[in-house]
């Protein structure tokens, strides 16, 4: 029962962080089950100078294998391998490419994350802390020789402000590493989608520079950008806050209650609709991560047939942020009940 169970969620919905883009999937394929590096080695060589792409090439491929075939932890110390991983190999054959660096810097990211794991920083345990930062220290060194292989590239930048917001940086030098990343990409979308995630209240940030960064981005970004979408994507971040730190007892529908109440928070769904997802532009490399986003703000405000498009849209590629993030129920399930009811009002 439970594997028929299985069978029929994977028919419906499938999480492979390269959604449907063929050339990616294969990439991070054959290089975290077999000894094949080449097809990662032309995707990222292909994505050279388009910025958007690159970088969800190098986030998919680095994150999608980190536990992949050499990334061994030692028992005994509780290290992690940093040589052995087909990003350690590649990287070591090739230390003049900067997309060799660029993975490898990402994919130690991944592991450190994986060793920290998800809870608040209040349940990590000494010996995870040590590991994490020898291994965000060790990224930060390859990601800087990556700087200096590609100088003009923002996606090194990306790795750097990711590597920021893990490590509690001051202030001002997120700020010189943002101006370096938005002088090369002015409108980068996982910059923006980042830098967003240092204004959290959980990375030491409030509320409301989350949303004043957020909607201030979005009112400049040209028509069809993805940005319009960063204030669903704060208010998403804002209910998560809310359900597991301000109040236990927040529920679900608490929540929904309020943002069905929130004008702002209609004109910002409103907004997304309008000047991102019904215009007429090419698809961006995250596309289907920014069309969950979308639809989970919609259905959570009830507006179920608003949905129903952008869950057309999707089909069976669910991300598990922000699903996993309602009320403490199964990301599948609470997929799967809001493109049912948004099915029905269509």
């Amino acid at each position: 029962m439970i594997s028929t169970v299985r069978r029929l969620l994977t028919r419906q919905i499938d999480t492979n962080l390269a959604q449907d883009d063929a050339v990616l999937r294969e990439a991070c394929t054959q290089a975290r089950y077999g000894s094949d590096i080449e097809p990662a080695r032309k995707a990222l060589a292909a994505t050279r100078g388009d910025y958007d792409r690159r970088a969800r090439y190098v986030r998919v491929l680095a994150e999608s294998t980190a536990g992949g075939l050499g990334s061994r932890v030692d028992p005994t110390t509780g290290r992690v391998d940093t040589a052995a991983a087909w990003t350690d190999r590649w990287a070591a054959r090739t230390p003049t490419n900067p997309d060799a660096q660029l993975v490898r810097a990402r994919s130690l990211m991944a592991r450190a994350w994986e060793v920290r794991g998800g809870d608040w920083a209040a349940s990590v345990r000494p010996e995870q802390w040590t590991e994490f930062n020898r291994l965000l220290h060790l990224a930060r060194q390859v990601n800087d020789l990556a700087m200096r292989l590609a100088p003009e590239d923002p996606t090194p930048y990306v790795n750097l402000l990711d590597l920021m917001i893990g490590q509690s940086t001051p202030p001002e030098d997120v700020e010189e590493t943002w101006r370096e990343l938005t002088r090369r990409d002015p409108w980068h979308r996982e910059g923006h989608v980042l830098k967003l995630t240092y204004h959290c209240r959980k990375w030491s940030g409030s509320h409301e520079a989350m949303f004043g960064f957020a909607r201030s981005v979005a009112a400049a970004a040209p028509a069809g950008s993805p940005l319009h979408v960063l204030p669903v994507q704060a208010a998403a971040e804002w209910a998560l806050w809310e359900q597991e730190r301000a109040s236990q007892d927040s529920t679900g529908d608490d929540i929904t209650q309020r943002w069905r109440q929130d004008p702002a928070m209609q004109s910002d769904l409103d907004n997304a609709l309008s000047r991102w997802f019904h215009q007429p532009a090419t698809r961006h490399a995250d596309w289907l991560n920014d069309a969950n986003i979308l639809a989970y703000g919609l259905a959570r405000t009830g507006r179920d047939a608003d949905a129903a498009p952008v869950f057309a849209s999707i089909g069976r590629y669910m991300t598990s942020v922000p699903w996993s993030w309602w009320d403490r129920v199964r990301g599948d399930t609470a997929f799967m009940q809001a493109r049912r009811r948004a099915r029905r009002a269509a």
